[in-house]
C-alpha cells in the first residue's frame, strides 16, 4: 500500500513543526506528514493530495486560526473527504466549537493542546487501522457487487439460450 497522508493545520510554526517531528517519529515509515498554516492552504494541499491519486488519512486542525476556524475547515474537509480520520487539536476551543465539527465535520477525535503524543499516536494509529478496514471493507463490497452482476447477466444469457 501507498504511504498515506497526515495533513496538520495550525496557524502557529511552533506547534506545527513540534507536531510534524513527533508525527513523522511514530508514523514517518507509513505517512507523509504534510503542513499548512490555514485552513485555506491546508484545503488547497487536500485537493492536491487527492488529485495525485494519494489517500489523506489523517486531519489535525486547530480550532483558533485567522479566517476559517478548525470547526468550519472540517466541515469543508468532511465535504471532499469523508472518510478522513479528522482531529481537533486545540487550547481555545468551547464546547460549541467540538459539537459543530462533531455534528457538521466528521470529527474522530478533540485533543486539547498541550497533548501528550503518547496518547495522541495510539489514538491515530487506532483510528488508522479502522479507516483501512473500512476500505479494505468497501473493496470487498464493490468487488462482491461486481460479481453479483457478472452472474446475472451469465444468468440472463443462460436463459436466453433456453
Amino acid at each position: 500500500m501507498n504511504k498515506g497522508y497526515i495533513i496538520c493545520v495550525d496557524d502557529e510554526v511552533s506547534v506545527l513543526e513540534t507536531l510534524q517531528e513527533q508525527l513523522h517519529n511514530e508514523f514517518g515509515k507509513t505517512h507523509e506528514i504534510e503542513t499548512a498554516r490555514s485552513a485555506e492552504e491546508a484545503l488547497a494541499l487536500l485537493e492536491e493530495i487527492q488529485n495525485s491519486g494519494f489517500v489523506i488519512e489523517v486531519i489535525i486542525t486547530d480550532q483558533v486560526m485567522p479566517g476559517m476556524k478548525g470547526a468550519d475547515f472540517l466541515e469543508a474537509v468532511h465535504k471532499k473527504s469523508p472518510d478522513s480520520i479528522k482531529i481537533l487539536l486545540t487550547g481555545q476551543a468551547g464546547l460549541d466549537s467540538a459539537i459543530h465539527a462533531i455534528n457538521f465535520g466528521g470529527l474522530s477525535r478533540y485533543v486539547e493542546k498541550p497533548w501528550n503524543i503518547e496518547d495522541l499516536s495510539k489514538d491515530i494509529r487506532s483510528l488508522i487501522e479502522k479507516f483501512r478496514q473500512n476500505l479494505e471493507n468497501q473493496h470487498l463490497v464493490n468487488e462482491l457487487n461486481r460479481r453479483i452482476k457478472e452472474l446475472e447477466e451469465e444468468n440472463r444469457k443462460l436463459q436466453q439460450t433456453d
